[in-house]
């Protein structure tokens, strides 16, 4: 229901937006009163919103019989009178108060002068589409001469009524056979099916098989009448309509559309071409594909062969993810993917085309050279071509029809085109042209990169990656390349690196070929490449971390001097991402000069990376030390929790002192990490900070884990978190103190009342006091020393959370705020009249 509040303003609202002198601070006030009105009428039952605020409909019939209302407010009014005609029990009593005409009934809009302007025509369009959710209201429209109007709007001059329009009457075409209404849900499934029987034998209303008729009567007048336009509106709607339409209705506008299939294809260059594919999609995902006699199948088949090339790859695309569909039909759509990389290929190659799935007689092959020959479309057509391989590689049911060593052999190909490989073996001038327009182009390699890492997840493909690898090498090895690509092929190389067992082969070529390579990138000039560099490097270790032979080639490759070297890098990018790098490296390696075990490379990297934590002066740095620190403590194999506690305290001091929201948060991760392993360990089944009900624990094991999390700073850090000014770090904090008290509340009984905290002596001790002992009556002369159970049970953690958990500016954007800013602005436009005057 309104609130209260609400509801005592919406009358002066309601008054203020009926006054054409009153003005709006925007129409955007408007489409929001429109969306609190829909949540309300969702939830409202019958009458209720009427009801209790007959204001709206005063307000509606005021605006809809003015002639000098704003054209935004008239469309807000006939979007509304359509949003509360939509209920069922509503809808009688706006017919009877002669609502419902003077919103809706079209002659008088005709005659007057706010018909022209298109936001009025829109909001007629917009009301009418609220209102069709039951059948009373299709018969309105239809009983009151309405389609004829609707059906002129769809090739209205303003292409965003005339897209509403087409909107509207698939509504119509869709709309249910007749309601269930307010029945009880065995009747509505007995009305449902008896809906469905009458449905496929065509049977319905006669104003209904009236209105549909009517409808496709002028898609059909639309298709032949040679004007693009009209053509395009109706296309569009029978692709909108043809999935949920009646059968009978489906069949008869898939049969206008294939007999107007020869003018609306012309020759291949019409613009009514997209929107006749998009049919032809929309009939694929119906009974017109599975069912032969409807011809589906074969007008695609023919379609894919005489369409241009630009249009035909991308809708070929689509067929290759068809259910049910034929496997002609998509060896067919496959053929069109890879024509073009087969193309370039065998024309650079000097052989035929490669994929073994393709034929020339299918192809005007002239077309598709004159497309390839031309920069901008061919650099276009092969992306498409790239991209469309890869949604194939990534369909298991369709790998097996594809030969993947032409693939490779295209792919590695074009991006050695792309990187002006001197081993060209045609002179023609066609190969000439697509090589100059190919050498260099960032888009068409970035899209090749993409195509080689879905060939790495194909079965058998291990066998290509040294050729692969090698390829890429070139675009990493090139100073020239351009840092997006560079990030992308090093992407594609960790799939490759990653994908299957690792071979003594791959290893030599990361200790030959990439780990030099990769200390030339670390020194790049451009910042982009360093980092990308760096996360490769960080991903690889991860992924290898436990291969033996990739730890001994990372440890003798002298990587580690440079990442120290990074540290200090002028972008702070760069420096989290050698932070996060030498975090993962410390797991698998030690540099040669360095300590003589992991574990001691991590307890030194510990005290350089809480050097970084209190001295740098960007956010991402700090971040990625704290991120680093959580890592090590939920992996714990070379540095365990006793090994860095002395560190610990400093850690979260400084995290929680953070100017950055994020370390702060990432601090609080880091402090729910050590609780849940100081808790684990005073239990001697299973941890008690899970809240499982069967969890034991001695008073004396869990008192001396608080003392822990005490002298770790742990408390200082979840109770400054709680009242941070960040609503993310508050509600962290406020949920890990939250099960805190939990397991000390369900083990209040042993635990021992030692861990004590001077309210007067912390930071957020006065706070503390102030905002939530005040409200207990408690003297805070007398009592500032306060045990850790007496703390949490005096804090409204609960109703904390739930004060967090609405967004900062709920206030702000609540109905009733909106309603406020609608009469501020309407009062402040007349003080600023009378003012001027």
């Amino acid at each position: 229901m309104m609130d209260p509040d609400c509801a005592e303003l919406l009358p002066l609202v309601c008054e203020v937006l009926a006054n054409p002198d009153r003005a709006l601070p925007d129409d955007t006030c408007l489409e929001k009163l429109l969306d609190w009105f829909a949540a309300l009428t969702n939830k409202a039952p019958g009458l209720s919103l009427l009801e209790l605020n007959p204001c709206l409909v005063s307000f509606i019939s005021s605006v809809c019989t003015s002639k000098s209302a704003e054209p935004s407010v008239l469309a807000f009014a006939l979007k509304l009178a359509g949003l509360l005609a939509s209920n069922e029990r509503a809808f009688p009593l706006l017919k009877e108060e002669g609502i419902m005409k003077n919103a809706f009934e079209y002659q008088g809009w005709m005659e007057s002068s706010v018909w022209e302007d298109a936001t009025v025509r829109s909001g007629w369009i917009h009301g009418l589409q609220n209102v069709l959710k039951h059948w009373q209201a299709m018969q309105f429209v239809l009983e009151n001469g309405l389609l004829k109007a609707i059906l002129r709007l769809q090739s209205d001059r303003s292409l965003f009524v005339a897209s509403a329009t087409n909107q509207l009457l698939a509504c119509i075409l869709t709309f249910p056979t007749s309601p269930a209404g307010h029945l009880s849900v065995k009747e509505a499934r007995t009305t449902e099916r008896k809906n469905e029987r009458n449905a496929c034998c065509g049977h319905d209303s006669p104003e209904r098989n009236e209105g549909a008729a009517q409808i496709v009567e002028h898609v059909e007048e639309s298709l032949t009448s040679r004007v693009p336009f009209r053509a395009h509106q109706s296309l569009k709607l029978i692709a909108l309509s043809l999935t949920g339409c009646q059968p009978h209705v489906r069949e008869v506008l898939w049969q206008k559309t294939v007999e107007a299939k020869e003018m609306l294809m012309g020759n291949g260059q019409s613009s009514l071409v997209q929107p006749f594919l998009e049919v032809l999609r929309a009939a694929a995902r119906t009974h017109l594909f599975t069912e032969g006699n409807f011809g589906v199948v074969t007008l695609m088949d023919d379609v894919l062969c005489s369409l241009k090339p630009m249009l035909a790859v991308p809708f070929a695309t689509g067929i290759i993810h068809l259910d049910n569909c034929p496997q002609t039909l998509k060896n067919k759509a496959t053929a069109i993917i890879l024509r073009p990389l087969d193309h370039v290929a065998a024309l650079v190659l000097s052989q035929k085309t490669c994929s073994g799935v393709v034929r020339e007689s299918d192809f005007e092959h002239s077309v598709w050279e004159e497309q390839l020959s031309q920069k901008s479309s061919c650099i276009s057509l092969l992306c498409l071509s790239l991209s469309g391989t890869s949604e194939l590689l990534g369909l298991e049911s369709l790998r097996e029809d594809i030969c993947v060593q032409p693939v490779v052999l295209s792919v590695t190909t074009l991006l050695k085109i792309c990187e002006g490989g001197p081993f060209f073996t045609s002179s023609s001038s066609s190969v000439s042209r697509a090589v100059r327009n190919l050498i260099g182009c960032s888009r068409v390699q970035k899209c090749v990169l993409d195509t080689m890492a879905a060939l790495s997840h194909c079965p058998g493909s291990d066998v290509y990656a040294e050729d692969i690898l090698s390829v890429l090498l070139l675009v990493l090895q090139n100073p020239d390349t351009d840092q997006n690509v560079f990030k992308k092929a090093l992407q594609t190389a960790l799939n490759w690196l990653c994908s299957g067992s690792q071979s003594r082969s791959v290893n030599s070529f990361l200790n030959k070929d990439v780990f030099p390579m990769l200390k030339k990138r670390l020194c790049d000039v451009r910042w982009e490449v360093r980092d990308s560099s760096l996360e490769f490097l960080t991903h690889l270790t991860l992924q290898l971390q436990e291969d033996l032979s990739y730890c001994e080639t990372l440890s003798s490759s002298g990587i580690w001097d440079f990442l120290m070297a990074l540290l200090n890098d002028p972008e702070s990018y760069v420096r989290a991402s050698a932070i996060c790098a030498l975090g993962q490296m410390a797991y698998v390696t030690c540099p040669v000069k360095g300590p003589p075990s992991g574990s001691s490379v991590q307890e030194e990297l510990f005290v350089h990376f809480v050097e970084i934590l209190a001295q740098d002066t960007e956010g991402f740095a700090r971040r990625a030390v704290i991120k680093v620190f959580s890592y090590w403590l939920r992996h714990p194999p070379l540095q365990p929790l006793e090994k860095m506690e002395k560190h610990l305290g400093t850690v979260f001091q400084l995290g929680s002192d953070d100017l950055d929201w994020e370390v702060k948060v990432h601090t609080l991760e880091l402090a729910q990490i050590v609780i849940d392993e100081i808790l684990e360990t005073s239990s001697q089944t299973s941890c008690p900070y899970s809240i499982i009900p069967s969890a034991r624990c001695k008073g004396r094991d869990l008192t001396e884990s608080l003392r822990k999390l005490h002298h770790l700073m742990i408390f200082n850090t979840l109770f400054s978190g709680l009242l941070d000014c960040d609503r993310p770090v508050a509600q962290q904090a406020c949920r890990i103190l939250l099960d805190l008290k939990e397991v000390i509340i369900d083990h209040t009984d042993i635990v021992d009342k030692t861990v004590v905290f001077d309210l007067q002596g912390c930071k957020w001790g006065q706070d503390i006091l102030k905002k939530h002992f005040e409200k207990h009556s408690i003297t805070t002369a007398i009592q500032v020393c306060v045990d850790i159970e007496e703390l949490l049970q005096s804090l409204d953690l609960e109703g904390r959370q739930r004060a967090l958990e609405k967004s900062s500016d709920h206030m702000e954007n609540s109905p009733r705020s909106l309603m406020q800013d609608i009469l501020a602005a309407a009062h402040t436009v007349e003080e600023n009249i009378v003012d001027c005057y």
